[in-house]
């Protein structure tokens, strides 16, 4: 009998240093493979198991990825995908959002009636997608990532089928996310026709060795992938998309499309920029327009994101317009960048406070929401200090955080973020910042008004039940938002450190 023999993984053309980088990828692979597999069966005790294997899955995948923290950089797949820090780092920050969904989904889609396997499942290949996206290092590899979050985060925003606002949003967001993503491939296979190259590093390049002789090809070719990209962090004016997105989507995937995807856009940006040669002081047309264009759109955000934001009611339009204001912030951070001694790690800071505080507030708005997510106007939230006093308390600090008061992760990322800008000399683009931030103070502040100062009758109508694990991690939240308040520059160094080795 002919004994079974174990295969070099170098004849394959992948090393086993290859393999154990994969690890993070082949564990959310392995759970969406097997949720998949167990959905299949029926019965309310699948259902849990399948959301038990889901939750495990992505705890292992987040595990894995930090461990990976640290560790050199090593091209796969022939310098398609990268295993470095700076991927691995953002592997735990979109790995920690799908998780922290995944426990605040179950209790919420058995009061909606909605529990059926495939939300999970579709939750872990959009995070699965992300992971691909921040490792790949080539333009197709980019493309084919961001279709497998973006179908899988289409699918997750029209999931209340039912819901009229629910399948509203996920029409809008396919359509201008398909032409979103059509614009960055354009711009892909224009920027080929350029330089002859899809690889980031190759484009470099060529860029560094024509410097001076770049054409407007490369220059439009450039603008569009990066409008894809745009579009993806709500930027204005490609935010359009958001508020009835933000609104019609199940509640715990708004938070993790305001987190994950978010992210996950602003890795690639950053190394997309890198690969066009931002701040690295080459003479072209484009680095003086890249810098110009995005100080435009970053200061729109911020007015625009926050003014409209005062007159909101629905609190999850206002967090919308929330998001828009902090895609302001971040832009902020990607300009100052070049010409900062901390580099891009300010930016990376403030996305960490922004993943945790705003997921905390999702988790709390899940918590409390009703049936069909009602009950999510301001209006709502009177009484909540008497019905659900440590989720008042957890909202307080997070609205806290992103008005920038401290001793909150918010007040100390912006801290950097705005120090950072100034030592690049932005001093305008600072200033505009601040007010900005101070606008945003007043309707931050309005729902704490409310919770602690207004009184309705159903706050003396008790409480409804809330899971443990949904409330562990919305303290876990608020306990990582003021960790970060108090003792920042550990991670802040952290942060400067995986940017700068990407």
């Amino acid at each position: 009998m002919e004994t079974l023999r174990v295969v070099d993984p170098s004849l394959l053309g992948i090393t086993s240093e290859q393999i154990q980088a994969l690890g993070p990828y082949f564990w959310m692979v392995g759970g969406t493979a097997l949720a998949t597999l167990f959905s299949a069966f029926h019965g309310k005790k699948t259902k849990f198991f399948v959301f038990l294997v889901t939750a495990v899955a992505a705890a292992i995948g987040l595990l894995a990825s930090a461990k990976m923290v640290g560790m050199n950089s090593l091209p796969i797949f022939n310098g398609m995908m990268i295993s470095d820090s700076f991927s691995h780092f953002f592997n735990v920050l979109v790995i920690f959002a799908a998780l922290f969904t995944i426990l605040c989904s179950h209790h919420y889609l058995d009061k909606e009636q909605l529990q059926y396997s495939e939300y999970y499942t579709l939750i872990l290949f959009s995070t699965l997608g992300m992971m691909l996206m921040v490792a790949a290092m080539d333009l197709v590899s980019i493309f084919i990532s961001l279709e497998i979050m973006s179908l899988s985060a289409y699918v997750l925003v029209g999931f209340r089928r039912a819901d009229r606002k629910s399948n509203e949003a996920a029409m809008k967001y396919f359509v201008l996310g398909s032409a979103a993503s059509a614009i960055f491939l354009y711009g892909a296979s224009i920027l080929y026709g350029a330089t002859g190259v899809m690889s980031i590093p190759g484009i470099l390049d060529f860029f560094t060795k024509n410097a001076g002789q770049m054409g407007p090809a490369f220059s439009l070719g450039a603008w569009l992938a990066i409008v894809g990209f745009l579009f993806k962090v709500a930027a204005v004016p490609f935010h359009m998309w958001t508020p009835d997105v933000y609104e019609g989507a199940p509640t715990p995937i708004t938070g993790f499309m305001s987190t994950g995807i978010k992210a996950a856009s602003f890795a690639v940006l950053i190394r997309l920029l890198d690969g066009l040669g931002f701040g690295k002081g080459l003479e072209n047309a484009l680095s003086g327009q890249l810098h110009n264009i995005l100080w435009v759109i970053a200061v729109l955000s911020m007015l625009v994101g926050n003014i409209v934001a005062l007159k909101q009611n629905n609190l999850k339009r206002m967090f919308a317009f929330s998001a828009i204001a902090h895609t302001g912030y971040l832009l902020v951070g990607i300009i100052a960048a070049p010409n900062s001694e901390f580099g891009y790690g300010p930016l990376v800071l403030y996305l960490i406070s922004y993943v945790a505080m705003t997921l905390g507030t999702f988790g709390v708005l899940t918590m409390i929401s009703g049936k069909g997510d009602t009950r999510l106007n301001l209006q709502d939230l009177a009484g909540l200090s008497k019905r659900h006093p440590w989720l008042a308390i957890t909202m307080g600090v997070f609205m806290f955080s992103m008005a920038g008061i401290p001793p909150t992760a918010g007040f100390v990322s912006k801290y950097y973020l705005f120090y950072s800008a100034i030592q690049a000399g932005e001093i305008w683009l600072v200033v505009l910042s601040v007010l900005c931030s101070v606008i945003s103070v007043y309707y931050y502040l309005r729902v704490l008004v409310f919770i602690y100062m207004k009184d309705s009758p159903e706050s003396q109508a008790g409480t409804h039940w809330i899971p443990a694990y949904g409330a562990m991690a919305i303290a876990m939240m608020a306990a990582i938002t003021l960790q970060i308040g108090i003792a920042p520059s550990r991670l802040l160094e952290l942060s400067k450190w995986v940017t700068q080795i990407h």
